[in-house]
């Protein structure tokens, strides 16, 4: 039962990292980005238990939504981590913009993979 908890909430792993990761200026960005793609993963794998089709419309994986979403999220956040680490921009602005475009991009694909 504690592994099924720990294993549902195991994306907030990336909190530390993130903090680890970025620049100091860029930490509230970063954390906020980590936290909206939880939230967003398990609005979408809700969504997808109340239409009936949990593991996808046309069952093409045998692995849940919520793996298949921690993988998708856990690609892009690993992503944009990269990026505002290694980024020479230290304006917040243009990191906020970057968040923004990672975290529709991730949406966009997670959504595929979840139909699939």
């Amino acid at each position: 039962m504690i592994n099924d908890y720990i294993l549902n909430w195991i994306d907030l792993v990336w909190v530390p990292i993130a903090l680890l990761l970025v620049r100091k200026g860029q930490r509230v960005n970063a954390i906020l980005f980590v936290l909206v793609c939880a939230l967003t993963l398990r609005i979408q794998v809700e969504l997808m238990f109340e239409v009936g089709f949990a593991n996808g419309f046309f069952d093409f994986f045998d692995m849940p939504a919520l793996m298949r979403g921690f993988i998708v999220y856990g690609g892009f956040i690993l992503v944009f981590l990269g990026l505002s680490r290694w980024s020479h921009e230290r304006n917040p602005y243009v990191n906020m913009a970057a968040a923004i475009t990672v975290y529709i991009a991730a949406f966009c694909v997670s959504t595929f993979i979840m139909l699939l």
